[in-house]
């Protein structure tokens, strides 16, 4: 069995989504993902880590939200020489991206903004929001 390590950091201008390793020991993928918590929340406690070190053992799964708009979520994915069911292969879902989506164009829509209008190319369709 061997686990990898992802990270995803979602700030107001991109997303960057990393692999950071892959490991044979689930407790190194845990302390592998920890240290990119370290390095992303530098105002971290030691204690504050080893708790994540062991959620991230225990659940595979890490989220954390500096602000409204800085995300940092770790990943560990357990990779089989076999095929695993196929909600175990899902290294990384946008449905969170989607749905802040949604609830802006929502907000707009309620706030007056119903226009649509194309792009500078003539064939994309856009609904501008500020």
């Amino acid at each position: 069995m061997m686990y990898i390590v992802t990270c995803l950091i979602t700030t107001e201008e991109n997303n960057e989504f990393s692999i950071i390793g892959a490991t044979a020991d689930k407790k190194s993928a845990a302390a592998m993902a920890a240290e990119i918590y370290k390095d992303y929340n530098k105002v971290a406690s030691f204690q504050n880590i080893e708790m994540i070190t062991e959620w991230l053992a225990t659940r595979s799964s890490y989220s954390f939200r500096k602000d409204k708009s800085h995300r940092l979520q770790l990943a560990i994915t357990e990779v089989n020489e076999k095929n695993t069911a196929p909600d175990k292969q899902i290294v990384f879902s946008a449905a969170a991206e989607q749905d802040e989506l949604m609830r802006k164009v929502s907000e707009a829509l309620f706030e007056g903004k119903h226009t649509a209008q194309q792009a500078g190319d003539g064939n994309t369709a856009t609904c501008p929001l500020n």
